[in-house]
């Protein structure tokens, strides 16, 4: 054997990330699997384990995103107001009044489940408190009057709206994240 040279190894592989994945990526993959889930079970039945599983990784690799499960939450929450509550210039109430599909309507259901236990999600995710009057607001400039009586009914039957979206989540196939509509 001559100097230096170092007999060959097998390659096996080092522990970590595959190459060439993406974290960024990964990270929203998870809180889009984690919409679905706390959308479909709540808070309380949803496990890491399930978010794991749907994405395809392990409960380990959650962890390296979100230390738990109420940052996860907050982060799914984040998605669903950022996805529900943007105004649109042309209908501002549109995606209110419209059936929502995919994404928006697990986003709605989220919303929706949240703000029925607003009393007990708040202290996980403060963001919810501010979800109703937000919502008023975009009502207020969509209709465009001072009615508050007017206004205070149109947000109930959004918030309505999103929490019976809620109640019909039966469609969900949770493992295939399948949505049939």
């Amino acid at each position: 054997m001559s100097a230096g040279l170092a007999p060959a190894r097998p390659s096996k592989r080092t522990p970590g990330r595959p190459r060439g994945s993406n974290t960024d990526a990964r990270r929203e993959t998870i809180i889009s699997a984690a919409v679905r889930l706390f959308a479909y079970r709540g808070y309380d039945a949803a496990t890491l384990q399930e978010v794991a599983d749907l994405v395809g990784v392990t409960r380990p690799a959650v962890h390296h995103y979100f230390p738990g499960k109420a940052p996860l939450y907050r982060a799914a929450l984040d998605r669903a107001y950022d996805i529900v509550m943007v105004p649109v210039e042309a209908h501002p109430l549109a995606r209110f009044t419209a059936p929502a599909h995919g994404e928006l309507r697990l986003a709605c259901a989220l919303l929706g489940t949240s703000l029925a236990q607003s009393h007990r999600i708040a202290e996980i995710a403060p963001r919810i408190t501010s979800v109703s009057a937000d919502l008023r607001h975009l009502c207020q400039d969509a209709i465009g009057v001072e009615d508050e009586q007017r206004v205070t009914l149109l947000v109930a039957m959004i918030v309505g709206r999103w929490v019976l979206t809620a109640s019909d989540l039966t469609w969900l196939d949770i493992e295939t994240g399948s949505d049939p509509l």
